[in-house]
């Protein structure tokens, strides 16, 4: 039988389909936060090892997303999600049977390659599916679903280790995973978009790897050993140099591909870039929570890791809340004021954990602060991230979801992994200065607000792109997209 995906019925199961995936592979983002202090201790490591199990996972997503974004619209979403899923349940079985710390960021690298298909093609499918006074509200239940996954992880994570041990907070995947992949064979449509017959632009996806990974390290240089000798940074003057390279080569390269990577020309749009960019720079100041402040619940306040995991609940509660409205309000007033709010309470949050506004976290803080502080965080988000990705959506054309879906994920994942490193070096930096967690934790958050702050003022480059929504809204009306 042959049926619209737009009917009321099935456009919602699609979107359940997404949001399965979305929230699996970036709850696996976060869920071993809470768990790093046990982990940390199971395999006698030390903070700068340890957090290579978060981002390594960061890391590969970042470099796949792009290229798998590009062989999505030549080989199919449903296909993208299908693999996606049997990958992701098989990496997460693995990760939970490993012995030793390099096997399981090995199997970590495997789960993150599934999660990247999982997560190209969901801003995309959604985009497509609902129509212009439906898709602020659809994108905003999506953006709440990967803030809830980002954020409730250690609250999920924290319970799972408490009742179960580490081992179980992979577990947790395999029944999502499965009720995910019945939702895409079964609802997901077929692609009936023309699908493109150029070559895969090998060439451009290598370079945007190396390009990713040289200005992911630019903020956390590793240490390496010559000829055996002592452990050395790599000079960050060498790094921005190999990032001027990889960059020029990969422009000139992508302008003249006949199926780029990255089609270059969306950046001719502002409210692309621009939301884009404040996307990049919020997700940067809020990988200073996600990762540091389960340290601080468990080894500063001392609670176990459920109770830690209960207070980081108050962020995917308020998020719940906040986003859904958000992106319903983004359909009918402009995106600017609403996201540039949310990244201003972001930056009120992260300056009041730091101290520079309120108590900040300290010993002994009470419970109300650091739910309040938390509470912040949460509606920063979500009135932030709803509107600006639709902003970023509806300035694409329909032919281009594809590759602006996964750049969207790409600037989400690479501004989590950037964060991650910057925060624990900047912690790490300042404690060995002065042996102390909590001014280093102050330090942290409030580079983190500032940070933020450079998002708020992102958010002034949107313009109204309701003129290019009136061209995908004729596009979408030519006809069904999908069949079952």
């Amino acid at each position: 039988m042959s049926l619209s995906v737009n009917t009321t019925l099935h456009k919602w199961w699609v979107l359940a389909a997404v949001a399965c995936g979305t929230f699996m592979a970036t709850l696996d983002s976060s869920i071993v936060n809470i768990a790093l202090p046990t982990l940390s201790s199971e395999f006698s490591a030390e903070l700068f090892q340890i957090k290579w199990v978060v981002i390594i996972y960061l890391l590969v997503i970042t470099c796949l997303l792009l290229p798998f974004g590009r062989l999505s619209d030549q080989l199919g979403r449903k296909r993208t999600f299908q693999t996606g899923y049997v990958i992701f349940i098989l990496g997460s079985a693995l990760c939970s049977v490993s012995v030793s710390l390099k096997m399981l960021v090995i199997f970590r690298a495997l789960q993150a390659v599934g999660a990247s298909l999982l997560m190209v093609n969901g801003p995309a499918t959604i985009t497509a599916t609902f129509p212009g006074n439906e898709r602020g509200g659809a994108l905003g239940t999506l953006a709440m679903v990967v803030s809830a996954g980002l954020i409730s992880g250690p609250s999920i994570g924290g319970f799972l280790i408490t009742q179960a041990g580490w081992r179980s907070i992979f577990w947790v995947n395999i029944p999502i995973g499965l009720l995910g992949a019945f939702l895409v064979i079964r609802y997901v449509p077929k692609d009936l978009i023309l699908r493109e017959k150029s070559p895969f632009d090998w060439v451009g996806a290598f370079l945007q790897m190396v390009l990713l990974i040289s200005f992911i390290i630019l903020f956390d240089p590793p240490r390496i050993s010559i000829s055996g000798g002592e452990l050395q940074e790599i000079p960050r003057w060498l790094i921005v140099c190999v990032i001027a390279v990889f960059a020029f080569l990969f422009f000139r390269v992508e302008s003249d591909a006949k199926a780029p990577v990255f089609d270059l020309s969306l950046l001719k749009e502002r409210s692309f870039w621009s939301s884009n960019l404040a996307s990049f720079l919020n997700f940067v100041a809020f990988s200073s929570v996600t990762v540091l402040m389960p340290f601080f619940l468990e080894e500063v306040m001392g609670f176990p890791p459920h109770q830690a995991g209960l207070f980081m609940t108050s962020v995917p509660v308020t998020n719940l809340i906040v986003a859904p409205i958000s992106g319903r309000l983004s359909d009918r007033i402009s995106a600017t004021g609403l996201s540039l709010s949310g990244a201003l309470m972001g930056a009120l949050g992260l300056f009041a954990m730091a101290g520079v506004v309120g108590p900040g976290l300290t010993h002994g803080l009470g419970a109300h602060w650091i739910i309040l502080f938390l509470a912040m965080m949460g509606a920063g988000i979500g009135l932030f991230q709803s509107p600006n990705n639709n902003a970023i959506m509806g300035a694409v054309p329909l032919q281009k979801l594809g590759v602006a879906s996964a750049f969207l994920a790409t600037v989400r994942n690479l501004g989590l992994v950037i964060g991650t490193g910057l925060s624990t070096a900047i912690l790490t930096w300042r404690r060995g200065i002065t042996g102390d967690f909590v001014s280093s934790l102050h330090l942290s958050h409030l580079v983190a607000g500032f940070v933020a702050l450079g998002a708020m003022f992102a958010c002034l480059g949107k313009k109204n792109s309701g003129g290019r929504r009136r061209i995908l809204e004729e596009k979408r009306e030519l006809g069904p997209i999908g069949e079952l």
